[in-house]
């Protein structure tokens, strides 16, 4: 009857929400005066039957005023009432199709809060990130805020990470306040529904909401998620555009592969090429999947309501919501499906030594080819042929993930009905000999070992070797602008020497890494033939993540060579600057030379902005992905005073000692001994896993690289922590069981 800004208020009210005291006047009826108190103020609000709606809000076209005493209440609600038919009404009401005849207004009297801050919370970013919320407070009333008159702050609170930060020259709200509000607004959400715009006041500690309606603007019918589930452990952090650019490139090449196997026609295959190119994502410098095209590739595979759970859990997956609509492919082409599917995990084994057969031969040529004097076209010929030999082959890893993903979920499943405890099945699990991840720490350590007891020129050839085969494995190797031990070899120095500072630790440390493990009993039957299928997938996977290193290494050098040419030329101003340009940029400057280093220069002003933005794990778009603009960002880190945590137990086994919180490669450098505690892993860390007494991850699942290469090394390990680096700080002492997850600070740092 009085309009939907009325119903919300009474919806609110008599669900115990903290509204202030307010009465509904009606115009055609007269106004009296009794009920009022002469010594108060009220806010005279438009309620209009048209304004506030799910499709139009008519925010700002109607008169409101506050602090208005009493005796001027009659006055400004009749003028309340007249700029119904003001201009700017009438065109908005226009503008959406809005009959004048459909407009009835009312006008809410509300008791008047003399706010400290006032706000509006918006449960969703209306910029258009569905699970992002957005607080803009300001001092003093609201009226100021609204009219730009005083200066705001803004936080930005992610729904699923429960990390904020804030855009402001001042930190107006306290956690406890932030906390609250997002509280509020997922209640009143709860009440109302939808995505809101809530207006509210704080006086004295104590908060008010004072109106709230539906954000109308936002596009909510087919969302984008961005996802860094497992992709972030090979992409932590911020990653500059040539990476970006380069992994969108190797992701729409391999799975447009995967599904050409798995379909083998190319008709049906056009119509989601869309799909195929957008595998993955990137906002604010860091990479996601793009997960609902990663469930629509799946979809595609015969058994994929059981094969998605699988494949959620095995790549640490956690909110396994997801369309569960299948894919429209034609019948004759879905039986063929199962066929093909069948046929291809069957040769998934052979398939993958094929790729291994390929990959040295194209080590070989390419290595055989490269020179440090190449041109920028040759060099650009050099990358196509790199692309054209083992990009279109490459999808093959991705159905040997899919082979190791089934049947270490058939294993467990099995083991578990037989009263296998977790610990015992991650033990049968990791019994997998002579990974080749294992191999540069093994050869390292050896290097560091016998360094002592060979000649100079016995440890060069060494350290030649060693360059030459693994030198592309380091710390986020996957990352094009990262430095590695063949583009600088001084790091494989400071690693040897990492290692030799402790030498009665490196003795025990070689001689037990270089000692045959001991499998114990491996279960016998359809169990074993299940574990020994599992055992080859994940044993190739290792393969294949180091040939993939190499591979990265090829082009590492490739760009570095071009980005000599191009500053040589004028183009940038500095070597480090052609990660800054995309690979179609780059590329495009072999024709067209031009000069980039304004381009440069924007683009790492913005990354400057990246590296302040807390990373979320998910993004929820309306509609297009975007990357953040702010003026003044403030990071800010929640603290949590919990002193007990748990997550995934991977690697058995009790640590106590001080941790290490590594956020990037340089808080890497003192870690003998002690716990690293860290958001994620990538494959290079396994240097690093070698001389810790422990490591824990905020992020992963059972078949991580953290998880596989803790538990070769027989270091405690535990994934999937929740919350982990806003609870533990570096030196802070704390306990670990790799057996069960638990994980305990004894004592905290000052």
């Amino acid at each position: 009857m009085y309009g939907a800004k009325t119903d919300n208020l009474i919806k609110l009210r008599d669900a115990g929400i903290n509204v202030p005291e307010f009465t509904v006047v009606d115009p055609d009826v007269p106004f009296v005066e009794g009920g009022y108190d002469r010594n108060r103020l009220y806010a005279v609000r438009s309620s209009c039957s048209i304004e506030d709606g799910a499709t139009s809000s008519f925010a700002g076209q109607f008169d409101t005023y506050l602090n208005v005493p009493y005796d001027q209440l009659k006055e400004k609600i009749d003028k309340c009432v007249s700029s119904m038919k003001s201009a700017n009404a009438a065109e908005y009401a226009r503008a959406n199709g809005v009959a004048a005849d459909d407009i009835r207004m009312c006008v809410i009297v509300q008791d008047m809060v003399q706010s400290e801050l006032s706000g509006v919370l918006f449960t969703a970013n209306p910029q258009g990130i569905l699970n992002e919320s957005v607080i803009t407070v300001g001092r003093g009333l609201g009226e100021g805020i609204v009219s730009d008159m005083t200066d705001t702050t803004s936080y930005y609170y992610s729904l699923t990470d429960k990390i904020y930060y804030y855009d402001g020259r001042e930190d107006l709200l306290d956690n406890d306040q932030v906390e609250e509000l997002i509280a509020l607004s997922s209640k009143i959400s709860e009440i109302l529904g939808g995505y809101l715009d809530i207006e509210f006041a704080i006086s004295k500690g104590s908060i008010s909401i004072l109106q709230a309606r539906p954000i109308t603007t936002l596009k909510t019918d087919d969302p984008l998620i961005l996802d860094n589930s497992n992709i972030v452990e090979s992409y932590p952090g911020i990653s500059l555009p040539l990476t970006v650019s380069f992994v969108d490139l190797v992701y729409s090449g391999v799975f447009r592969g995967v599904c050409r196997r798995v379909l083998k026609n190319d008709r049906e295959l056009d119509k989601h090429s869309d799909v195929f190119l957008n595998m993955t994502g990137h906002a604010n410098g860091r990479v996601y999947y793009k997960i609902s095209n990663w469930y629509t590739v799946l979809k595609f595979l015969p058994f994929n309501k059981k094969i998605i759970p699988v494949w959620q859990e095995m790549l640490g997956v956690k909110n396994k919501n997801y369309d569960k609509n299948d894919v429209k492919v034609p019948f004759f082409t879905r039986t063929a499906t199962y066929f093909n599917a069948f046929y291809e995990l069957v040769r998934v084994p052979k398939n993958m030594k094929k790729l291994n057969d390929i990959f040295l031969k194209v080590n070989d040529h390419f290595y055989g080819t490269y020179r440090e004097d190449m041109t920028p076209s040759e060099l650009k010929a050099l990358f196509g042929d790199v692309k054209a030999r083992l990009f279109d082959v490459w999808d093959v890893t991705l159905l040997n993930d899919m082979y190791s993903f089934i049947f270490t979920g058939l294993v467990k499943s099995r083991l578990k009905k037989k009263g296998k405890t977790d610990e015992e099945i991650n033990n049968l699990i990791s019994g997998i000999s002579d990974l080749h991840s294992m191999m540069p720490i093994k050869t390292m350590m050896m290097m560091a070992y016998v360094k002592d007891k060979i000649d100079e020129e016995q440890y060069a050839k060494l350290r030649e070797d060693y360059i030459k085969v693994y030198g592309d494995r380091s710390l986020e190797e996957l990352k094009l602008e990262s430095r590695t031990y063949r583009t600088d070899p001084r790091l494989l120095d400071q690693m040897i020497e990492s290692y030799r500072r402790d030498p009665v630790k490196l003795e025990e440390s070689y001689k037990s890494i270089m000692k045959p493990r001991d499998n114990g009993d491996r279960p016998k039957g359809l169990t074993g033939s299940f574990l020994k299928r599992a055992s080859l997938g994940i044993a190739n996977r290792e393969i294949s993540r180091l040939n993939r290193s190499r591979i990265y290494g090829m082009v590492r050098l490739i760009f570095d060579t071009v980005a000599k040419s191009y500053v040589s030329d004028g183009i940038i101003e500095e070597d480090g600057d052609i990660y800054y340009l995309t690979v179609d940029e780059i590329w495009s400057l072999v024709d067209s030379p031009r000069d980039m280093r304004s381009v440069v220069d924007e683009r790492k002003e913005e990354y400057m902005l990246y590296r302040q933005l807390p990373a979320y794990s998910r993004l929820i778009f309306a509609d297009r992905e975007f990357d953040k603009s702010h003026l003044y960002v403030n990071s800010y880190v929640k603290t949590i005073n919990d002193d007990k945590l748990a997550g995934t137990p991977c690697s058995s086994g009790v640590a106590e000692g001080e941790a290490v919180v590594i956020r990037s490669v340089e808080d890497a450098a003192d870690i003998d001994g002690k716990i690293l505690v860290t958001k994620m892993t990538d494959p290079g860390w396994v240097f690093l896993l070698a001389r810790a007494a422990g490591v824990i991850s905020e992020k992963g699942s059972l078949l991580s690289h953290t998880a596989i290469i803790s538990r070769e090394l027989k270091v405690p390990s535990i994934v999937g922590v929740p919350d982990l680096l806003d609870t533990v700080k570096t030196g802070d002492l704390i306990r670990m069981d790799g057996s069960n997850g638990k994980i305990e600070i004894l004592k905290r740092s000052r």
